[in-house]
């Protein structure tokens, strides 16, 4: 880590250009990005934060937090190597306790508190995952994840096609966005390959919304792009486009689950084994540079992994929960 850290803004800025370099980006055409940190990243991240929030959080940050722990004990707890589905929210909500805990002067970890959670962020490498064979309207090159096929497949046909910019129609989320002018013929190509995708992917978080949005999409489909001239721009390319950023990502995470339950023990037990220790370690050989309050901010994260009574606030005792469901099973 080159960056001083100063503050907790600082350190939030920093961990998320590092969760970039480690783990890559979800990128949307609009241009919002956030990283692609795994359950185990986020569980590590949130193992830092979480003390300062308690003791230093406005009611409104600790109602969200709340909910931001909720969200990553139901789904990065049992799924610690692939990617969380709840990325972009957590991103949004380190950002503004970041900024919030600077407001309320709440003590910055040590550096050397820093040092070991970027060694842990980014340490197990995700999976081989992500597009083969032909898809529509390629090859591209770059493309790692189904999200950058999307991306590809967008900017493509936006720029062969033409594009207007247009704000979300009703019921759909987001801002004003170029929106390409894809005929009927393309869109039932797209159709052909996102569908069986979705239909396919493994049951997470999200699916059934984005099967259901799918399916919205698709009576569109089947009422205009089929029976309509195969070059006529499709009519409802503004409700389309947006669906299937929506739709890629979720494959895309989906893709990345894990396919065992061993696979997701094994990655548990060896965050749980090593990230206290290097934790200890980093803090022990600067101890004289930082302070007693190197102590107290260590003592909060390795106390929070170690002590089970976090489980029923909605952080980790992560061995503990993943050996019980791993006996249940």
């Amino acid at each position: 880590m080159h960056i001083e850290i100063h503050s907790w803004v600082d350190g939030f800025l920093a961990l998320r250009q590092h969760a970039f370099a480690m783990r890559g980006a979800i990128e949307l055409d609009t241009g919002a990005r956030w990283p692609r940190t795994t359950g185990g990243d986020v569980v590590t991240i949130a193992a830092l934060f979480d003390p300062a929030i308690r003791a230093h959080g406005s009611a409104g940050l600790c109602r969200r937090w709340q909910l931001a722990l909720d969200e990553i004990k139901h789904e990065a707890l049992p799924a610690p190597a692939s990617t969380f589905a709840e990325n972009r929210t957590l991103w949004a909500t380190l950002e503004i306790a970041a900024i919030a805990l600077d407001e309320a002067a709440a003590p910055v970890p040590a550096p050397a508190t820093w040092r070991a959670l970027f060694e842990e962020v980014g340490r197990a490498s995700p999976r081989n995952v992500g597009p083969s064979g032909t898809v529509p309207f390629g090859p591209f090159q770059g493309v790692k994840t189904f999200d950058d096929l999307y991306l590809a497949q967008y900017k493509l046909l936006r720029d062969q096609r033409g594009a207007d910019t247009l704000a979300p129609p009703a019921g759909f989320g987001g801002t004003a966005k170029p929106i390409p002018r894809t005929t009927n013929a393309d869109v039932l190509q797209l159709a052909a390959y996102w569908g069986p995708l979705l239909a396919e992917s493994k049951h997470i978080l999200g699916k059934d919304t984005a099967m259901a949005q799918w399916k919205t999409a698709m009576t569109d489909v089947d009422r205009l792009a089929k029976p309509g001239k195969p070059s006529d721009v499709y009519p409802k390319n503004n409700e389309l486009w947006r669906t299937l950023g929506d739709i890629a990502i979720q494959v895309a995470i989906a893709d990345e689950a894990p396919t065992t339950w061993n696979l997701v023990v094994e990655s548990v037990k060896d965050s749980v084994t090593h990230l206290p220790e290097n934790i200890q370690h980093a803090m022990s050989v600067t101890a004289h540079a930082v302070g007693s309050s190197a102590s107290a901010v260590g003592e909060g994260l390795l106390g929070l992994l170690k002590k089970p009574l976090y489980v029923g606030a909605g952080l980790v005792g992560l061995y503990l929960l993943t050996r019980n469901r791993h006996q249940e099973d």
